[in-house]
């Protein structure tokens, strides 16, 4: 389940903030190993309004992009930004002067894909004024370049992804008329140590039989679908807390719930507002004990839990 939404603010003033919503992702499934060591994937990506980055961009002389941020972890000369940005270039030729700088709100290492929704909000603000912008496929593939889940966040609907994950097919879970609530536990999970630690397990056979799902803590709950994140066996071990705070939001009324992505952020999913808010409420009053709340928001549009 990965949520990030970065705003943009533009040129020389702090213009009318433009929102990229968030995703969350909230089945991740590996399928296999490739011969070069990635992962096939199979992953479910739904958009959230909360929590945001915000990238406010400038224009400065010359050429390059010059890029501040204040976050621990994030190396202003090589990131998901700077990639974005020297791709961008080198296939269009367009490089113009920008002083930027990013101001983190989406949780850094929380599965949330905050830095891949960066960069697709960067590509978007190039490719409005690339006076010769590429075509949708091209940018989808440069996009994939950057990072397997990026061109999810050129979409406007949920989606599927498979591949690494950057194969994207338009879907409509059923969600409609459910309450996600999410927390972010302030862990850091870093994406290859999780994938490293999955290959080792598997290795194993720790992951294969169903039997083996409560043991390894991963989501079991029916909705009407089992939510199931595999890369949730190795992070629990490794971080005993959060399948504790999973367990607590089944216990605060959640009818399914599931870590994000490569973690460590979790989601409850609530057939019932007042529960959602009640749960959220309850685990807001805890503080730094279990981090940031979000929600709950309500999803609607999508197809009803009974399949309608």
């Amino acid at each position: 389940m990965a949520s990030a939404v970065p705003r943009l603010k533009r040129a020389s003033g702090r213009a009318r903030p433009t929102r990229r919503q968030p995703e969350k992702d909230k089945d991740t499934i590996i399928t296999g190993v490739r011969p070069d060591g990635y992962h096939d994937l199979s992953t479910l990506f739904v958009r959230l309004p909360e929590p945001c980055d915000e990238l406010i961009i400038r224009p400065a002389a010359g050429t390059g992009l010059r890029l501040r941020c204040a976050e621990p972890g994030i190396d202003p000369a090589c990131n998901t930004l700077t990639k974005a940005y020297a791709l961008y270039a080198e296939a269009t030729g367009f490089a113009p002067g920008l002083d930027a700088e990013l101001v983190k709100g989406i949780p850094h290492g929380a599965g949330l894909g905050g830095g891949s929704a960066d960069a697709a909000l960067l590509m978007d603000w190039l490719q409005a004024r690339c006076p010769s912008p590429l075509d949708a496929a091209t940018l989808n593939a440069l996009a994939a370049r950057v990072g397997a889940d990026v061109p999810f966040f050129f979409a406007s609907e949920p989606c599927m992804g498979e591949g690494v994950g950057e194969r994207l097919t338009p879907c409509r879970p059923p969600l409609d008329g459910v309450y996600a609530v999410l927390v972010c536990p302030g862990i850091h999970i870093d994406t290859k140590w999780a994938y490293a630690a999955w290959d080792r397990e598997c290795s194993v056979g720790a992951l294969t039989g169903l039997g083996k799902a409560d043991k390894n803590h991963r989501s079991s709950f029916l909705w009407p679908w089992t939510v199931e994140n595999c890369f949730e066996s190795v992070v629990f071990a490794a971080h005993p807390s959060l399948a504790r705070l999973k367990a607590r939001l089944v216990r605060e009324g959640a009818a399914a719930a599931g870590m994000s992505g490569s973690g460590s952020a979790l989601f409850g999913l609530f057939r019932d507002q007042g529960a959602a808010r009640s749960a959220a409420c309850r685990l807001r009053e805890e503080g730094t004990a279990v981090g940031a709340v979000y929600g709950p928001f309500l999803f609607s549009g999508y197809r009803s839990p009974d399949g309608n």
